[in-house]
């Protein structure tokens, strides 16, 4: 028995991202890119500010949806722990995030499936992510190994 297709995987946390979190996040990745590093350059863009990186909005996005363990406790409920992240898929930036946004994410099971080792199973599961006003800022697929607990 696995997680059902359909289950709702809650997000718990929101976060607001300031002006310190956009410079670690760029920094960390060497995201450098004018457009997310340069305040005056963003003065002439559409955005009329420097945004977020699409990987970056990715990273926070994925960090709300498994926060305090939250992927690894509903797992662990049904004898399962994770064992490897596998890949993404199927990813949509949607809306940019600006400096003040406030994100919070939600996900849903896709697939629980074993696989040929009787002890692995894939987990696939897609994460939304919003922003304050309810706009989703970006949606993907996750695929993980899972491994059933002795």
């Amino acid at each position: 028995m696995g997680l059902a297709v359909g289950t709702k995987i809650p997000g718990r946390v929101s976060r607001t991202l300031d002006v310190g979190d956009f410079s670690m996040l760029h920094q960390m990745n060497w995201f450098n890119m004018a457009v997310h590093s340069n305040s005056e350059y963003g003065k002439t863009t559409w955005f009329k500010e420097r945004s977020l990186a699409g990987p970056l909005i990715f990273t926070v996005a994925d960090g709300l949806l498994h926060n305090a363990d939250n992927i690894a406790y509903m797992l662990a409920d049904v004898g399962f722990e994770i064992y490897a992240y596998v890949g993404v898929n199927n990813m949509k930036l949607t809306a940019p995030v600006m400096f003040g946004d406030t994100l919070s994410a939600e996900g849903e099971v896709m697939d629980f499936r074993p696989t040929k080792n009787p002890k692995m199973n894939l987990f696939v599961y897609k994460n939304k992510a919003f922003n304050q006003n309810g706009q989703q800022v970006i949606e993907y697929e996750t695929t993980m190994m899972v491994q059933k607990k002795d």
